[in-house]
């Protein structure tokens, strides 16, 4: 009798509960690294990055080479679609939406069918970032080999990257300096720009991006209550009454048809490539000098085709102060304009500086609601790994402060955004 594969929302029987193996490991570094080394008995696994994110686990491997190849490397990162906190979400908003069990297992197929499609993209992605060989600019991480999720293969999925020596990630309970974000926006400016030079091929490679049909069943009317009520419990004195402004709003702040088509509504004619995941957690740092300088970015799950505010949206919510983020957006924006504008060399630009600015603020709602749940539950299981030394105290303090500011600019940019959608014509076509 044949038996059914597990699927990858279900812990598996290899490293860390995933599905991989050492044995789906060897098999594919020793195709596509060209070599019949394997990682012997005494190379060693450990899970790092626990609590970054919710869609993957991150493993560090440091081999011990059977044969010594100078080609393979002396660690690498192990990246793997991971789904116990998937399913954690999923069960939560199971048990506020009672469904019938027909409607129930489609919801867990489709989260299936999407993580798979997600890794499927990344890996795409990497292999089209690595012909560009733009490392300096684009600071993206090399990647050794990968392994993509099809009909036959169900569940064993994985990407095998360079690792960052001594880089950290400075979590959404750090405040990062304005100035401190350029590189940032050179690597934005240069994936873009690189982007549009994508052949029909390559963005065939990356479609499928559904913004809607991934976060759609969490943000129903019962889960912005649930996110609302969690944001009023970080601090009830402080957030109950802007919280209570924008429940007023109700279902109108979840609007999956500007966040989808805001090209559209700002006059964009050319979308550009988008991160899609480019939060605090996916820019790592190193120290010098006491000084910090971006070292990767890393981490393409949410790569498509839209919108040019919609990476720097969330880089600026989650990395700055509030304070910092509501008094320099602009000047910033501006700033990564010509960074933008350098990486374009001769070629016309595909929108301006005030469509920039537009797709910000109309964008700010939709990007800002979604990284709510990253600043609480998220954050939170993060800051219970802190060492005894870290201040958690202070931790708490910036995660607040974020918050508090992101809730104004909430209900600011939602009346802005609703004018626009309000107002908006379509186009005359002349004959």
């Amino acid at each position: 009798m044949t038996v059914k594969p597990k699927t990858i929302l279900e812990n598996g029987d290899g490293l860390f509960n995933t599905h991989v193996t050492v044995e789906d490991l060897e098999e594919v570094i020793q195709d596509q690294m060209k070599t019949n080394s394997k990682l012997g008995k005494n190379t060693k696994y450990t899970v790092i990055g626990e609590g970054n994110g919710i869609m993957s686990r991150i493993i560090l491997v440091e081999p011990q080479w059977t044969i010594s190849d100078d080609h393979l490397p002396s660690k690498f990162v192990l990246k793997i679609p991971y789904c116990v906190h998937i399913q954690g979400l999923i069960g939560q908003m199971i048990a506020m939406n009672q469904m019938p069990e027909e409607q129930e297992a489609g919801l867990w197929a489709m989260w299936e069918s999407e993580i798979q499609s997600i890794h499927n993209r990344e890996v795409n992605i990497n292999k089209i970032v690595e012909k560009w060989d733009k490392r300096e600019d684009l600071l993206n991480p090399r990647v050794y080999f990968s392994k993509k999720y099809d009909s036959e293969n169900r569940n064993k999925g994985f990407i095998g990257m360079e690792y960052a020596e001594d880089s950290i990630v400075r979590h959404l309970y750090v405040n990062v300096k304005p100035r401190e974000l350029y590189p940032v926006f050179k690597f934005v400016a240069h994936f873009q720009a690189s982007g549009l030079h994508l052949t029909d091929e390559e963005k065939q490679s990356i479609s499928g991006f559904d913004i809607e049909k991934i976060v759609g069943p969490l943000m129903t009317e019962d889960g912005i209550k649930g996110i609302l009520q969690q944001v009023r419990m970080m601090n009830p004195e402080k957030f109950d009454e802007k919280v209570k402004k924008i429940e007023a709003f109700g279902m109108e702040i979840v609007n999956f048809e500007l966040a989808s088509n805001l090209n559209k509504y700002v006059g964009i004619d050319q979308p550009v490539l988008v991160h899609g995941d480019l939060w605090a957690t996916n820019v790592l740092w190193k120290e010098k000098k006491e000084e910090w300088i971006v070292s990767k970015i890393i981490d393409y799950q949410g790569i498509h085709m839209g919108n040019p505010a919609e990476d720097l949206v969330r880089l600026f919510v989650s990395t700055l102060s509030g304070p910092d983020r509501q008094k320099y957006w602009e000047k910033l924006l501006e700033k990564f304009y010509k960074f933008f504008l350098e990486a374009l060399q001769s070629q016309k630009a595909p929108y301006s500086l005030e469509q920039l600015k537009e797709s910000y603020r109309c964008y700010f709602v939709f990007g800002g609601v979604g990284l709510v749940q990253l600043m609480g539950p998220v954050t939170q299981r993060k800051l219970t790994m802190c060492s005894p030394g870290e201040n958690v105290e202070e931790y708490q303090k910036v995660i607040l402060g974020k918050m508090e500011h992101l809730l104004d600019d909430v209900e600011k940019f939602h009346l802005h955004s609703r004018n626009v959608t309000k107002s908006y014509k379509k186009p005359v076509t002349r004959i």
